[in-house]
Formats: structure tokens, sequence, C-alpha cells
């Protein structure tokens, strides 16, 4: 009879979570500059992690956190077994981090470089639209 009481705990603290992590979302959401990050669509989130590892106004150590956070998504070994939870919560805590070291006039001219489209884009040179 004690198993239930353990499962109906696990769920609620992982139900909780969710409501936390949504939470975070959106209150980040509402706050510059993560606002702007948190606009872009997906395949321009992926252009400012490129810029921003490539621009030299960015410290070395911020540069580390996304390819270190790749490197443990990618391995596994796991905070917490079976539940991707954990992981989800690491990556929205890199990207807090990664914004909040990086100065802000830099990740402002980076989300805004990032918004823009690619003038130089392969599939625009050869016509496929």
């Amino acid at each position: 009879m004690f198993w239930i009481y353990v499962v109906v705990a696990v769920i609620g603290g992982l139900g909780l979570a969710v409501l936390l992590f949504f939470w975070a979302l959106r209150w980040l959401g509402h706050r510059e500059p993560y606002a702007g990050f948190i606009r872009l669509p997906n395949r321009r989130k992926l252009t400012f992690f490129r810029l921003l590892l490539t621009d030299g106004r960015v410290p070395l150590y911020v540069k580390l956190l996304p390819v270190l956070t790749l490197i443990y998504l990618a391995s596994p070994i796991d905070l917490i077994p079976l539940v991707m939870l954990d992981d989800v919560v690491l990556a929205l805590l890199v990207l807090v981090l990664i914004i909040k070291l990086t100065p802000s006039q830099v990740v402002a001219a980076l989300v805004r470089q990032a918004e823009r489209p690619a003038r130089d884009c392969v599939r625009g040179a050869s016509g496929w639209n």
C-alpha cells in the first residue's frame, strides 16, 4: 500500500515541476532580452547560437556553455533516470545563463541579426523557394 503513496507523490512532483517550468518560460517571455530570443522561430534560434559561438564580443566561458550542454544531453548520463524533465530544466537554465552572462547589447544585436533572413542562402540562390 505504501507504493501507492510513492507513485502519487512522484506524479504530483512531476506535475508541479512541469507547471513551474511553464510559469518560468512565460515569465522570461515578458522580459528582455529573453523575450526577443523566445520570439525567434526555432531555426533562427539555431542561427542565434551559431552567431553567438562565432562572435568575438562573447566571452569564451559563455561559448562553452552550449557546447557542454549538448555533450551532456547526448551522453547517456542522466541526473534523474527515466525522466527527461531534468534535461529540459538544464537546457532552460543554460539558456538563462548564456543570456545573463553575455552583455545585453550583444544579445540584442545577435537576436536582430538572427531575425534577418540570410541573403546568401543556398536555397534562395538556386531558386528552390
